[in-house]
């Protein structure tokens, strides 16, 4: 009776040819082979599934093969004369594989030092492959050195692990490093249809797709996955049998819930996330979908080609880019950075359920929601139907990481009107008459709105001049967060493009991080002036005769106070 041998194994790659996505490595050793400039330690090191073991293997067979060749680029050994045939059946003599975890001790390692004096038995080299290396002892890495410094010259140790922070920097700095990449999307759907149609199956682009992304970047687990999948549908491989029998949500499903947040209707995206627990789906996994889909969303507003939402059907691509139409892109971008952030918060808490619950109604009704961080205070600011955690007016809050969201009361009120104009920008600095921090902030609202509101929790103490071409933009300790935005490929190309604009110079942007006391912020003036308006206008209530007479005639005690503005707007947010 034979034995089924699964996908994983039965694909493993046998020739450097055969690797997925590490090209950058497998260049390096063959080249290093062929100049015969072989160092006597490596180190692979990357996450699982991606190739480590299996090139240390080929590098092996390669450097031991009594017939290697050249073909189409790629070093090949001839996989026919013992020493490839005593490798890739795992009982050769000269090249020893070692699992770290298990033989993790000095004893092991002494053992391997007072073996590697013996030359090997056929060939020139003889190889330690040592898997999982970060898990010897200090003590068992300490006897390592002294080979390490003066190994015998027929020796070469190849090291694999995940985890290569946990290996002494005395062992780091005798070895070659090579850092393996994970695979991407595409690297492991175009091996994925090579395999299925090696072996005789119908499979979708996009069920492949699906595999691939459920992968994140494993080749390994996207050859287990598709065993599965094929275990679950037999030879004829769909997208809807891949969601089913990984567990992913059905994109009708998604887009429901995407539908629900663009359209401000809480209760239907929420209706659909219970429907998906109820069926026992992992609420990451559902998190993990969702933040595919508003990427996606994302690529369809800027008009990216249909090969960018691959694991879409046409029909869904189409239902996609009618919903985006729904929320503008910079609302999109800020809804994708809250789920992008909870997706961590949902994996740490006890109860993932309702963390995804109030995710999801912070970006359906952000109007009528705020961050505790600034409920606290005054500088929550008057919000909208915008994207979440930004106001329209002069105050914005740009911090889209998971917050405990609250409701805003609504108790029995005092309204006060107020006529007091907005916030005016900071005068000009001495140092320029005609331009100004606040007012290349407002330069930079008119068109990224969210970037400056980022901005203004920042100071620019000198102003760029002819003589000096930098904006210096300078963050507290308390405000880092802004800096690190900032520092965003996308940000700043933004902001260097903008800042060229309004100061009419070639400027180069640095944002850093300011020591002791920092000159006061746009974001701190305006929520010092907020609050001043508000203890205002509370004063002017609880003095004024009518409210007086009516606490004393009837007892009665003064609910909370919203301060409007002239059109109405308040600015504590709706109720």
């Amino acid at each position: 009776m034979s034995t089924y041998v699964v996908l994983a194994r039965k694909w493993r790659p046998a020739q450097f040819a055969d690797i997925v996505g590490q090209g950058h490595v497998v260049r390096t050793l063959g080249n290093a082979i062929q100049q015969k400039r072989l160092h006597h330690a490596f180190l692979f090191t990357g996450s699982r599934g991606i190739g480590k073991t299996s090139i240390a293997r080929i590098f092996s067979k390669v450097i031991r093969c009594e017939n290697t060749k050249e073909e189409n680029g790629w070093l090949k050994s001839c996989d026919a004369c013992s020493s490839c045939k005593e490798i890739a059946g795992g009982n050769s003599v000269d090249v020893i594989e070692i699992d770290g975890a298990s033989n993790n001790g000095v004893d092991a390692v002494r053992e391997i030092r007072e073996n590697t004096r013996y030359l090997p038995a056929s060939g020139s080299r003889k190889i330690y492959i040592i898997d999982e290396v970060h898990m010897l002892t200090t003590a068992a890495f300490n006897a390592l050195l002294k080979t390490l410094e003066e190994p015998p010259p027929h020796v070469i140790f190849l090291f694999a692990t995940t985890e290569p922070h946990k290996i002494p920097a005395t062992i780091l700095s005798r070895v070659q490093r090579f850092d393996f990449k994970r695979v991407t999307a595409f690297e492991s759907q175009k091996r994925l249809q090579e395999i299925t149609t090696a072996e005789g199956l119908q499979a979708e682009p996009a069920a492949l797709a699906l595999i691939a992304r459920a992968a994140e970047g494993s080749m390994r687990d996207a050859l287990s996955i598709l065993d599965q999948v094929i275990s679950f549908c037999g030879n004829s491989i769909t997208a809807k049998a891949v969601r089913e029998s990984v567990g992913l949500t059905e994109t009708q499903t998604l887009l429901g819930i995407i539908k629900g947040i663009y359209e401000r209707k809480p209760l239907d995206a929420l209706a659909l996330v219970d429907q998906v627990f109820q069926q026992g789906h992992d609420l990451r996994v559902l998190t993990r979908s969702l933040i595919e889909t508003l990427h996606a969303s994302i690529l369809s507003k800027v008009g990216a080609p249909p090969s960018a939402v691959v694991e879409f059907s046409d029909e869904e691509r189409q239902e996609l880019a009618q919903v985006s139409k729904l929320r503008p892109l910079e609302e999109i971008e800020l809804i994708f950075q809250v789920f992008h952030h909870g997706i961590d918060w949902i994996a740490r808490s006890p109860q993932p359920k309702i963390v995804l619950d109030v995710l999801v109604v912070k970006c359906a009704t952000a109007e009528m929601l705020v961050p505790v961080g600034t409920a606290a205070g005054t500088s929550a600011g008057t919000t909208s139907n915008s994207a979440p955690g930004v106001g329209p007016s002069s105050t914005a809050v740009t911090d889209s990481r998971p917050a405990v969201p609250m409701y805003v009361p609504s108790p029995p009120a005092a309204v006060i009107t107020s006529s007091a104009p907005e916030i005016a920008p900071s005068p000009p600095p001495a140092a320029s008459v005609e331009k100004s921090w606040a007012g290349f902030i407002e330069l930079v609202r008119k068109s990224r709105p969210l970037l400056a509101s980022i901005l203004e929790h920042g100071s620019c103490a000198l102003l760029p001049s002819p003589e000096h071409k930098t904006v210096k933009i300078t963050f507290s300790a308390a405000d880092l967060y802004y800096k690190e935005q900032l520092q965003s490929r996308v940000y700043a190309e933004q902001l260097t493009l903008l800042a060229r604009e309004y100061f009419e110079l070639t400027l180069n942007v640095q944002v850093e991080h300011g020591e002791g006391p920092q000159a006061e912020t746009l974001a701190e003036r305006k929520e010092k002036d907020l609050k001043a308006r508000e203890q205002a206008a509370k004063d002017a209530v609880h003095n004024h005769p009518v409210i007086k007479e009516a606490k004393a005639l009837f007892g009665a005690e003064l609910g909370a106070i919203i301060l409007t503005d002239t059109e109405g707007g308040d600015s504590r947010g709706k109720n």
